[in-house]
């Protein structure tokens, strides 16, 4: 493929990766889950309340301590600015730094397999349900993919050229990393290792043995990391008088994943914390190691089958956990033939599965690992073309292509309905919020919108009819309000506001 080809097809990938998350956006500033200030104990409304406060004070903010690590409130307190508070604008700035994200895995399949291998990367990310659904969302997880993925092609890059500058750039970006997710910090004993594994490979543009070199780079990384880190640090000795160099809910995470009556989701446990050391804790280790390769999208704070059922749209990103996983985990064991030449890419998969797997398992928290078994399943599927049509060699590729749709059967759980009830709960309490709202201050057609997404998806609910009614009643169709009222009371013969509101009318 020349080079000019390889361009237009990689922007016609890109471009039409931004354009189907703008036309989600658009489905998706209509639903209950656009507003993040009606959306009560949510990640959404803690980012964006922390965003206003870090506007009025960027340095002391709330003068505690950081809770959550805080990258994302600053970035997003940046966006708010840009916007004037703009939540639409906000997302599709989000919305440009995703498909960044899908540039980024193109580059990454490029240098290490060639063009074809980052071509197809791009696409499974352009065209991957969960990037959309975070990123699309005032939530960090869009961002943390961003910086890890970020992180990795800085990495090969400086390995590929290695100058100071290079490696000062991949420090920073590791900093920033840390100061999104600090879960990154695992990762430093395979990069410590990694750089004095690869003895002919030079690090650094000085007539030095290999062994300084790789401990001056890893230093130097460090030092750069811990230099973008320190003012967070700083910050927080000064507004508590506490050394917490980034934020302190690590222990909590911790527990909620590691504790005695720990489910290995997301679930407040309340017994004791289990020892590393005991059996208990190995043998929940390997519950979660289970859940984290179900195909099930586990759901915290968004359930990503529910925003499908609001926003249908959504069913053109066909690229799901348990197609791009499952290939990506085979082409992973394949790599062990060249495990020195990979060796990056097999250790920062294997971390970014481990450090989930440690706490608890949620789908948001598996993107970074994801974006690593994208690029491995690109990688599989140039494997396979090249076995069987320049080898010609077909036992191999079949055999594997048999053990991967066994293994893709065996993860295959859908544990009771896709959507729970919880999660229904959710949106019901999300739809009336914002329904009420929007009637308050007069924005019927998104009203109507949201009413009739809540009645489609809860018909039994009386509040979804109900609310659908008052609609009806602002938009001057009384034969509708009637129909829903009525509809409301065959539900709830006991749910007053819909009987007085129908007496209201009759009068």
């Amino acid at each position: 493929m020349n080079r000019k080809k390889e361009n237009t097809l990689l922007f016609l990938i890109l471009f039409s990766g931004f354009i189907i998350r703008l036309v989600y956006l658009y489905f998706f500033k209509d639903t209950a889950f656009f507003n993040p200030y009606l959306m009560d104990k949510h990640d959404q409304k803690t980012f964006i309340l922390w965003a206003e406060t870090i506007l009025k004070h960027p340095f002391y903010v709330d003068g505690k301590v950081f809770y959550m690590a805080p990258f994302y409130p600053y970035l997003l307190s940046l966006f708010y600015l840009l916007s004037s508070g703009n939540i639409l604008i906000i997302l599709i700035f989000q919305a440009v730094i995703d498909t960044g994200t899908c540039y980024l895995l193109y580059l990454i399949g490029k240098k290490l397999f060639g063009e074809k291998v980052g071509l197809i990367s791009s696409f499974l990310g352009c065209f991957y349900k969960t990037f959309i659904v975070y990123s699309i969302s005032i939530l960090s997880d869009g961002i943390i993919l961003f910086l890890y993925t970020l992180f990795f092609f800085l990495l090969i890059w400086s390995l590929e050229k290695p100058t100071f500058k290079r490696w000062i750039i991949t420090g920073i970006i590791l900093g920033f990393c840390a100061l999104s997710k600090p879960t990154i910090g695992i990762y430093l004993p395979f990069l410590f290792f990694g750089l004095f594994y690869l003895k002919d490979k030079k690090l650094l543009p000085l007539n030095l043995s290999h062994q300084k070199q790789a401990l001056i780079t890893f230093f130097l990384i460090i030092f750069v990391s811990g230099i973008t880190i320190l003012p967070v640090t700083i910050r927080n000795f000064i507004v508590e008088h506490k050394f917490v160099p980034i934020c302190f809910n690590g222990p909590i995470n911790w527990a909620i994943g590691n504790s005695s009556d720990s489910i290995g989701l997301f679930y407040y446990p309340k017994g004791e914390v289990l020892s590393v050391f005991s059996l208990p804790f190995w043998k929940l280790f390997l519950t979660k190691l289970y859940l984290f390769f179900t195909s099930y999208e586990w759901p915290q704070n968004m359930n990503v089958y529910l925003v499908e059922k609001v926003i249908p749209f959504l069913k053109l990103a066909f690229i799901k956990f348990g197609f791009v996983v499952p290939v990506g985990v085979f082409a992973f064991f394949i790599l062990f033939k060249n495990f020195k030449k990979y060796y990056f890419l097999i250790t920062f998969t294997f971390f970014n599965v481990l450090w989930v797997v440690l706490f608890f398992i949620t789908d948001r928290y598996r993107l970074p690992a994801v974006s690593c078994f994208i690029v491995l399943c690109s990688y599989f599927f140039i494997w396979v073309y090249e076995k069987i049509f320049r080898e010609k060699k077909l036992f191999l590729p079949f055999l594997t292509c048999f053990f991967i749709l066994i293994f893709a059967y065996f993860f295959d759980i859908t544990p009771g309905p896709l959507i729970p009830d919880e999660s229904k709960k959710i949106f019901a309490l999300l739809s009336v919020k914002n329904i009420q709202n929007d009637l308050k201050n007069g924005n019927i057609k998104k009203a109507k919108k949201e009413s009739k997404k809540y009645n489609e998806i809860l018909p039994d609910d009386p509040k979804s009819s109900y609310l659908l009614a008052c609609v009806y009643y602002e938009l001057k169709d009384i034969d509708k309000c009637f129909y829903y009222l009525e509809k409301t009371l065959e539900i709830s013969p006991d749910y007053e506001p819909a009987r007085k509101f129908l007496n209201d009318i009759l009068k």
